[in-house]
């Protein structure tokens, strides 16, 4: 007798109901969105999912989506879902890190920045540094309140780590920035 018993009919049926409903959750995603996903013919498949009107032809086409995805690695799949998923902890713990981070940068902490070099290789630092500065000329005038500058670096932040995930993504690498969070709460 064998170690490894096969998965039974109805488990089977689980796993695909549950590897379409990933399918589901990626056409929720915009085309932005998407354009991060590491497999060229996914992202076109759910393109075209997204062009179809006609029900029996939709749910066809959502089927062949979860075929592809069965053939695929699913955790850089799921780590897209998750970036983008508001409700998610992962997405909650993102966004206080990447706030943390605007904050030390604003404050000059001089760290912060070898962290995000450490943690990012396509970080320009130069190009962040007059983010920086930008923002904390901004805030010298305005005092208190949000300003242009103050919410470009967040998404500065932000499209670095989509780079950082999609490039992990494709090199097939396991994505361990998000494991490495840390909640600043705690």
């Amino acid at each position: 007798m064998t170690d490894i018993e096969p998965f039974s009919k109805s488990q089977q049926k689980q796993n695909a109901k549950d590897i379409t409903d990933l399918g589901n959750q990626l056409a929720q995603l915009s085309e932005a969105q998407l354009s991060a996903l590491p497999y060229p013919e996914i992202e076109a498949a759910i393109k075209e999912y997204k062009r179809i009107t006609k029900g029996n032809a939709r749910k066809r086409q959502m089927l062949y989506i979860g075929k592809l995805l069965r053939q695929v690695d699913l955790a850089a799949i799921e780590d897209l879902i998750d970036r983008y998923d508001s409700s998610s902890d992962a997405h909650r713990l993102l966004v206080h890190q990447f706030e943390s981070w605007r904050l030390r940068l604003l404050a000059s902490d001089p760290l912060v920045i070898t962290e995000l070099g450490e943690r990012y290789s396509e970080l320009d630092r130069q190009a962040l540094r007059t983010i920086v500065r930008d923002a904390q000329a901004e805030q010298a005038v305005a005092e208190g309140t949000s300003t242009k500058a103050y919410r470009k670096l967040f998404q500065h932040l932000k499209r670095l780590h989509d780079q950082q995930l999609l490039a992990d993504a494709t090199m097939g690498a396991p994505n361990a920035l998000d494991e490495d969070l840390e909640d600043p709460a705690l």
